[in-house]
């Protein structure tokens, strides 16, 4: 039986329910099973160097690893599972620029305990991206009671 992704949980999840994410306005964009795509706004409190108007590397870490963590989610079997980053992997491929920033999130691997993402940040167009990043993430499915 295949399970029913829960989109509205995630999307609160992404946007309401981690303190960080919401003061960066991440909104999720799109989900399906495996993928997720979010966005952020530029602010100017994102800049990493005052002197040339570029994202901070941080805040496009914290996009990546929450793209890796929302198409994660979509392979939790309960509202009582857990999931956590474990290791998260960035390469930065150029500067980012004055705009809002999208990062894209797909799952490799899920297994029992650890799902495995590849994420991808960009900004006007998904050809040319701005950073990529690997990320994994330990997963404590919850066994759910039968129902009687």
């Amino acid at each position: 039986m295949k399970k029913e992704l829960n989109i509205s949980l995630i999307r609160q999840v992404m946007e309401e329910i981690i303190p960080f994410n919401r003061w960066l306005e991440i909104k999720l964009q799109h989900v399906e099973s495996g993928k997720a795509i979010l966005e952020i706004p530029f602010r100017d409190e994102f800049v990493g160097d005052p002197r040339v108007p570029r994202l901070h590397g941080g805040v496009i870490a914290t996009l990546l690893d929450s793209a890796g963590g929302a198409a994660a989610m979509t392979t939790l079997t309960s509202k009582r599972d857990h999931i956590a980053t474990v290791d998260l992997r960035i390469d930065y491929l150029r500067p980012a620029a004055a705009v809002p920033v999208k990062a894209k999130g797909e799952v490799v691997f899920s297994g029992d305990r650890i799902v495995f993402t590849r994420m991808v940040a960009f900004q006007e167009d998904e050809l040319h991206p701005i950073a990529e990043a690997r990320g994994v993430y330990h997963v404590v499915r919850m066994k759910t009671p039968p129902k009687t």
